[in-house]
Order: C-alpha cells, then structure tokens, then sequence
C-alpha cells in the first residue's frame, strides 16, 4: 500500500530500543510520538471520540436531563458529526476490521481533526464503523435537537445492511450477530418521548417528531404495545399483557375532553403536561380525545 498526502500521518517507523523509550519517525518525516520520561502517548489524545457522552444518551433515555452543561454537549456534538462521520469510504484509511467500504457511509469510533497529532498507538478500532456506537450516537444527536443530523447517521448503517450488499439482520460488529446493536431500540423511546414511572403508574409520550400522525411500539415489564397520534387525540393499545395506570403524560394535556379506558369514560384533572386519574388497569385501549 502507498500512503499519499494526509495519509502519511497514519503510519510510524519506531526508532528504539529496549529500556530506553521510543520515537516514532512518521511518514510524512516528522519525529512524533515521543515516548520518554515514562510519558506514553497511546490512546484517543487529540482524537474525537464517538462514545464521549455516553453517559447523557443513558440519561437522556431514562430521563435524567442534562448530566453535562447542555451549551457543551450541542458543541461536542456537532464536532462528532463534523469530524466522527464520513460521506464516503473511499479516500479513508482504515487499518483495522472493514464494515464499509467504497462509497458507504458511517460514523468512526474516533477521528483525529487535521491538524492534531495522533498517536502512533491510537485508541483501538477508531477508524470502524461500529453500528452500536453509531445508533447511539445517532440518539443523542436527536435528544439533543439535531434530528435530521440523527437520521442521517441510521440511513448511513441501514444503506449498509439494505438485504443487498449486507444481511440486515446481522449487523456485525466485534462479531456476527453482536448484541450491541440493539442500541437501535433506544431510538424508539428517545423519537416517541417516552416516560415512565410505573412506582406512580404513570407513562407518557411526546413525539419529537409528526406530532399529530406519530406511531410506535412501547414495551414494559407487564405488558406492551402501541402508541398513536391524530389531530383529534391520541391512542394507547394493549398488545399484550396490561398496564396498570394513574396517570398519563402528554403534551395536549390542556386541550383533552374526554378519556376512555377499555370503552369506559373515565374522570380525570389536567396539569403540569399530564391528565390524572383513579387507578385503572388498561386491558385493550386508553383513548385521550381532544
């Protein structure tokens, strides 16, 4: 392989021996990497990190709010996008394991901006695409407001695995059939709004998007189903299982005129984005109409 132009900073020639550090000379004849004085110089120093809040796509599913200054996070994640994802494969090194190719798009696990130094031991597999970290980069992208931003990094690994050039089902990572891709599920609670709270019996939804023509799936430890919306009110159905409520979160919660649970109006009171009532164990419908 011949490394051209930017490209040379991704190789390394160790100068060194045993007990007495290391220099690397890299291949566009700089000295980098100097690893003297006990000091090494491994890992993501300098690079863009595509799990770097990880902990605020966990917040942001359960409903924790903001675990970092959220002024930041828009920032950090704009440079994830910037940097973190490519248009195209083609004129991209990567070293390590391939799932895309050619004219593919993806997100890396972590990019090192022009202009940075990167380590001639970077942090393991950042330049894959790792579907995993990809859907739950793509999550905190659209919990934070950048929805079409979001969109666009799932399109990137569905185009991947259309059925065509890679089985859909199979999405590999470290492996065939690797549990971390089941990040992706997470985008359904993050899309719909999802809330709950079943100590108080209470759910809620508040679609981020197609507020007044919304569908999904919503699933609990005793039971699941679906949800959907109209401009006249909103559904909750009962798949399977029940669900046993006092409360239900929703963003028309001012404008409801009547509830149904199970075919039978219900009483209820209105506040704080959210209708409440007695107890009621929903079997088949919770109807909110507007």
């Amino acid at each position: 392989m011949i490394y051209k132009g930017r490209n040379t900073k991704e190789i390394s020639f160790p100068l060194g021996g045993i007990g007495s550090g290391c220099i690397g000379l890299g291949g566009d004849g700089r000295l980098v990497d100097w690893e003297i004085f006990n000091r090494p110089s491994k890992g993501s120093r300098n690079g863009s990190e595509i799990d770097q809040m990880l902990g605020q796509w966990h917040a942001d599913i359960v409903g924790l709010g903001d675990v970092f200054d959220n002024g930041q996070v828009k920032t950090a994640l704009k440079s994830m996008m910037k940097n973190n994802f490519k248009e195209s494969m083609r004129d991209f090194v990567n070293p390590w394991r391939v799932f895309s190719v050619n004219d593919e798009s993806g997100t890396v696990i972590c990019d090192y901006p022009e202009g940075s130094e990167k380590p001639s031991i970077p942090i393991p597999y950042c330049e894959e695409t790792m579907t995993g970290f990809e859907y739950s980069f793509a999550g905190l992208l659209v919990a934070n407001g950048f929805i079409d931003e979001g969109i666009k990094v799932v399109k990137a690994v569905r185009d991947r695995y259309d059925g065509e050039k890679r089985n859909p089902w199979n999405e590999i990572e470290c492996g065939s059939n690797y549990a971390r891709s089941m990040a992706a599920y997470a985008l359904l609670p993050i899309f719909s709004g999802f809330e709950f709270d079943m100590v108080k019996h209470h759910i809620g939804f508040k679609p981020l998007v197609n507020e007044n023509r919304f569908f999904c799936l919503w699933s609990l430890e005793t039971g699941w189903g679906t949800y959907e919306t109209s401009r006249s009110g909103a559904k909750l159905t009962v798949k399977f299982g029940e669900i046993e409520l006092e409360s239900f979160g929703t963003e028309v919660a001012g404008k409801v005129k009547t509830l149904i649970a199970d075919g039978v109006k219900i009483d209820f009171t209105a506040r704080g984005g959210a209708v409440f009532f007695d107890a009621v164990r929903v079997k088949e419908h919770l109807e909110i109409v507007c």
